[in-house]
C-alpha cells in the first residue's frame, strides 16, 4: 500500500511519500511522515516495515551527523548513499532490514541527485524512482511526462498527476501525501496533499 517516489529537476530534487501507518487491514494513522531530513541538504524517504523504517533511517541520520561532528565536513550525497547501502548490505547477512530508500540531496559541486536503494542493498543513481504499489502508476506517469531540467512548478505538477493517478487507480490507495524538496537553499517540507484528516481523540 505504500507509495514513495521522487525525481530530479533543474537545481533541485523532490521526494514524495504517503503518510499512512498501516498494519494488516488496519490504518493506525494518516499523518506519518516517512521522509526524514538527513542533514541540511539531504532527504531520505523510506518504505517498508514500520519498525525497520524508523530504526534504520534514524540510525543513518545519527551516523551522518556523527561523521560531520568528527570530521568537520558533511558527507556528500553520494557518500551518504554508499554508507547507507553498506549498512544495508552488512545487515542483510545478519539481521536484515526490510526497508527501501530514496535518498535525495544537493551538493555545491555536483548539484541535485537521487539514489535508489532497495532492501537487498542495490544502489543506483537515478533521475526518477519509486517504491511500493504506487510505483506502478507513478513510474508510468513519470515515464510519460518527465524530462530533464524540469522547473519546480513542472515537477510539482507531475507529482500531483502521480498522486491523482494513484488515488484513482490503486484499490488500496493511501489518502495523504507529503512532498519535500532539496535544493541549494536546503532540505525542507514543500507541501501536503491531504484528502483525509486524522480525527482528534476526544
Amino acid at each position: 500500500m505504500e507509495c514513495v517516489f521522487g525525481l530530479v529537476g533543474n537545481g533541485f530534487a523532490v521526494v514524495v511519500a504517503d503518510t499512512s501507518a498501516v498494519h494488516s487491514i488496519l490504518v493506525h494513522k494518516s499523518n506519518e511522515d516517512k521522509i526524514m531530513v538527513l542533514d541540511s541538504h539531504k532527504l531520505i524517504a523510506a518504505s517498508g516495515e514500520s519498525g525497520d523504517r524508523v530504526q534504520f533511517t534514524e540510525y543513518i541520520q545519527k551516523n551522518v551527523a556523527l561523521y560531520q561532528f568528527r570530521n568537520g565536513i558533511p558527507l556528500t550525497t553520494a557518500a551518504a548513499a554508499n554508507f547507507t547501502r553498506g549498512e544495508l548490505a552488512t545487515a542483510l547477512r545478519k539481521n536484515p532490514y526490510f526497508v527501501n530508500i530514496l535518498l535525495a540531496g544537493y551538493d555545491k559541486e555536483t548539484g541535485p541527485s537521487l539514489y535508489y536503494i532497495d532492501y537487498i542493498a542495490t544502489l543506483h543513481k537515478v533521475e526518477k524512482g519509486a517504491f511500493g504499489y504506487g510505483s506502478y502508476f507513478s513510474l508510468a506517469m513519470m515515464d510519460r511526462h518527465y524530462h530533464s531540467g524540469m522547473t519546480v512548478e513542472e515537477a510539482i505538477d507531475l507529482v500531483d498527476k502521480c498522486i491523482m493517478e494513484i488515488r484513482s487507480r490503486l484499490v488500496v490507495a493511501p489518502p495523504n501525501f507529503v512532498i519535500k524538496i532539496v535544493d541549494k537553499e536546503g532540505a525542507r517540507e514543500y507541501a501536503w496533499r491531504e484528502s483525509v484528516k486524522d480525527a482528534a481523540v476526544a
